[in-house]
């Protein structure tokens, strides 16, 4: 089907399924009577009978999240002692605000480090 004239065509680095939709929904534009309201459920069931005639099939996407890499959990780890480094080194200036808000950031980045070593070794996804 041709586009009409007042469309300008799509950029050549366009998807093949985002053309097939514009199609589609250009082929419910043309076909469909302009007195009748817009009824989004079935401009909905006619893309998606073209996607399929197109040989397109749509499913969710129920796949599970990636698990944790070796790298983001040695990044957690070097930034922890990093923060415990930090820590001692307010300390021994007598900044305790600053030794404070360091060891609350060790806590957590060790706490994140462990959690993803063990949803690693359990073959579950990152939170």
């Amino acid at each position: 089907m041709t586009q009409p004239a007042s469309r300008p065509r799509p950029a050549t680095g366009v998807p093949p399924h985002r053309e097939v939709i514009e199609a589609a929904l250009d082929h419910w534009w043309i076909t469909t009577d302009p007195v009748q309201p817009f009824h989004i459920p079935a401009v909905a069931e006619h893309v998606e009978t073209y996607l399929a005639a197109s040989g397109y099939r749509i499913t969710p996407d129920t796949g599970r999240p990636p698990v944790p890499t070796l790298r983001a959990i040695a990044v957690a780890l070097v930034l922890a002692v990093i923060c415990a480094a930090s820590v001692v080194f307010a300390a021994l200036r007598g900044d305790w605000e600053w030794a404070g808000i360091g060891a609350l950031g060790t806590a957590l980045l060790t706490y994140e480090g462990i959690r993803d070593i063990n949803d690693r070794r359990r073959g579950r996804g990152a939170r």
